[in-house]
């Protein structure tokens, strides 16, 4: 489907598009759990028929989530569809990894001095591998908003892979997160 914010143009058989206000993202994203914070918002593009990303912004507080200590998340989710669009109908199966960067009084890049060396797994960066499908309801081309999605997915953390890894007390049923989410797409 060609959004209504695409101009193009035929020059001597060659298609040039332009998109006007090419900064305006094409949907946002609620999310709900799903290791970005206790709840998360997001804003992305459409960069290929199976190909989008998102920046996240994420927050587990004394407010969203009841937690003691407060984390914000930033993070950008790149997403692939499995199938081509229309395969199976309204529901697309994804999966991707994002790169969540954390922000709390005991985040930390490196370790300090006083742990031993590999002791513990630096805690500020993460890549999350991810994967889950989204049902999408498509709305008439008048409105501006094109479409809506309910999506689930399956995350975990590169720490929880590499702990799976190397021993033998964290199982593959531990490491998994789910995350549910609402996708409001606009023309």
């Amino acid at each position: 489907m060609q959004s209504s914010r695409v101009l193009s143009f035929v020059i001597s058989e060659d298609t040039l598009r332009i998109r006007p206000k090419w900064f305006i993202p094409d949907y946002l994203k609620l999310q709900y759990a799903g290791l970005l914070g206790f709840v998360s918002v997001g804003a992305g593009y459409n960069f290929t028929p199976r190909y989008d990303g998102t920046l996240y912004f994420g927050v587990l507080s004394e407010t969203f989530g009841g937690s003691s200590v407060n984390v914000q998340t930033l993070s950008y989710k790149s997403s692939w569809g499995l199938f081509r669009p229309g395969l199976l109908g309204p529901i697309t199966p994804k999966a991707g990894a994002s790169l969540n960067w954390g922000y709390t009084n005991n985040t930390f890049r490196r370790l300090p001095e006083h742990y031993p060396e590999k002791y513990y797994f630096q805690n500020r960066l993460h890549i999350a591998p991810f994967y889950g499908a989204e049902w999408k309801r498509e709305f008439a081309a008048e409105s501006s908003i094109s479409a809506i999605g309910l999506y689930a997915e399956m995350s975990t953390l590169d720490a929880y892979l590499l702990e799976f890894f190397r021993t033998k007390y964290v199982t593959i049923d531990k490491i998994w997160n789910l995350a549910l989410g609402i996708t409001i797409y606009f023309n």
